[in-house]
């Protein structure tokens, strides 16, 4: 048996881009098909500013990418990358204040 390649990507990125790859069409009962990844719908109340920077940041992503990029995968790779930040940071980060957070985090 040969091994499968091993992808370089992160386990999410693949998920993404699970999402976006066709398949081929097959014949199935009425009604609307299951993802192939789960997802949940979710509500948020931000701020006008809030929505200007996440409307920017899916333009940006979307140049990039050369498609259009939802605004759920926006809000996905920004909560990822923040993730990231965050597990750099580890069990040694003293953080007492939002400021000292973002401080830490973007610093």
């Amino acid at each position: 048996m040969t091994p499968k390649p091993v992808s370089n990507k992160s386990a999410w990125v693949q998920l993404y881009e699970a999402r976006r790859t066709g398949s081929e069409v097959k014949s199935r009962p009425p009604g609307r098909p299951p993802a192939i990844i789960p997802r949940r719908k979710i509500g948020l109340t931000l701020s006008q500013g809030e929505t200007q920077e996440l409307d920017a940041w899916q333009g940006r992503l979307s140049a990039l990418m050369h498609r259009k990029v939802s605004l759920g995968e926006t809000v996905g790779i920004m909560t990822r990358i923040c993730s990231a930040r965050h597990s750099r940071l580890g069990e040694k980060a003293n953080v007492s204040t939002l400021a000292d957070l973002v401080e830490k985090m973007i610093g």
